[in-house]
């Protein structure tokens, strides 16, 4: 029988299992499990975030990640990033050939802000929109950052349970808007995302912004 719980500390191992089975090929994956788990813990840091999974028995076959920014350039990435930047180094120490991974130097500059803010070069400051006067324009918002089902238990179910799970925690954010990205390429999972009601908002370099208003 399927059970949802909130993830404690003591779950993101068995999280970060069944993300690695979900995206055998991932960057993520690549980096190793320490990243995936530390990463994992970003949602935990913070009210304004939130992690769930879903037990099959003793398995996860499940999870799913929300955000809630608070200010302009309050990013989930750039967040998850340096929370787990020591770990990721690690993972690229491990496997050098990672430095030549497309999906990583997509990252170099975020990766050589972050560096910089280690060794105190600069500071860290939010980023100001130049379309917006002030911070009470900001548009609220929920973010679906992470989702992944365990491949043997794909078609039972478990990923309508999972966005079903993400809507019932965003409501509880006051805020009726929630956003993910997903690429453009990515026909399965963008045709399951519209199937729960999704619609796309724009899209940019290869990447659909999908909105849903709950």
């Amino acid at each position: 029988m399927h059970k949802i719980n909130s993830t404690n500390l003591e779950d993101l191992g068995e999280v970060a299992n069944c993300q690695m089975l979900s995206f055998v090929n991932s960057l993520t994956t690549k980096l190793g499990k320490s990243y995936i788990e530390k990463s994992l813990q970003w949602f935990l840091a913070k009210p304004n975030r939130f992690l769930f999974h879903i037990y099959d028995g003793e398995k996860v076959v499940g999870f799913c990640g929300g955000f809630a920014p608070q200010f302009y350039g309050d990013g989930s990435t750039s967040g998850m990033i340096q929370f787990a930047f020591s770990e990721a180094i690690l993972g690229i120490v491990k496997n050098p050939f990672l430095l030549f991974n497309s999906e990583l130097r997509k990252h170099y500059p975020l990766i050589l802000r972050n560096i910089k803010k280690k060794i105190g070069l600069i500071k860290s400051t939010a980023i100001k929109d130049p379309n917006q006067s002030s911070p009470a324009s900001f548009e609220k918002y929920i973010g679906l950052v992470v989702i992944g089902v365990h491949p043997q238990n794909r078609g039972t179910g478990v990923f309508e349970m999972l966005m079903n799970e993400f809507e019932h925690r965003a409501s509880a954010f006051d805020c009726k808007k929630c956003i993910l990205s997903v690429k453009s390429n990515n026909s399965r999972a963008f045709n399951a995302y519209t199937k729960m009601g999704w619609q796309v908002q724009n899209e940019m370099d290869g990447i659909f912004t999908l909105v849903k208003f709950i």
